[in-house]
């Protein structure tokens, strides 16, 4: 059997908050796994953080983040990622891969995440903001917050990987 259709498998992470060391340990098991994709649910804070991420991943894997409740420095958290390629899409994205509508929300409204989980629009729906690792399906709709990267509220460091090809994601404990 082969190595996994990188553009079927997508990273997932969320809640990072600066935690540089956390940050590339979550980004090398991503990549040891072999994603395509990785995408951030906000709560980088510093500009500093999609750096971290985009050397640690190399080249080759795209970077999608939207912007949580912490992030500081906008403007130039917006141009250090364009420096690193690493994509921010604003307070929520919408995007399609291996043949599956995402939706990407940090999560701080329990009213929106719930009408994008809802709305059947999206196959996954990915959020954060709580620190809370969740997997679970709603309707044909997988939701999947990957909990905290940083490891500072639940004392777990945490992303997740969803197959796209069969619509499962597993949880990574990486502490």
């Amino acid at each position: 059997m082969g190595a996994p259709d990188r553009r079927m498998l997508l990273g997932v992470m969320s809640d990072s908050h600066d935690n540089v060391w956390a940050i590339r340990r979550a980004a090398e098991e991503l990549k040891r796994r072999g994603v395509g994709l990785v995408l951030h649910a906000g709560d980088w804070v510093a500009p500093f953080s999609a750096r971290a991420l985009r050397e640690a991943l190399g080249e080759g894997i795209r970077v999608v983040g939207v912007w949580g409740n912490n992030e500081g420095e906008r403007p130039y958290f917006l141009e250090m990622a364009r420096k690193y390629g690493v994509e921010i899409a604003g307070e929520a994205a919408e995007l399609e891969a291996g043949g599956r509508r995402i939706a990407l929300y940090h999560g701080t409204s329990p009213v929106l995440l719930r009408a994008l989980v809802e709305s059947g629009l999206y196959d996954l729906v990915v959020y954060g903001h709580t620190h809370q690792a969740a997997i679970e399906r709603r309707g044909r709709t997988l939701v999947v917050n990957p909990g905290e990267v940083c490891g500072c509220l639940t004392g777990r460091s945490t992303a997740a990987v969803v197959d796209l090809a069969k619509l499962e994601a597993e949880l990574l404990f990486l502490t």
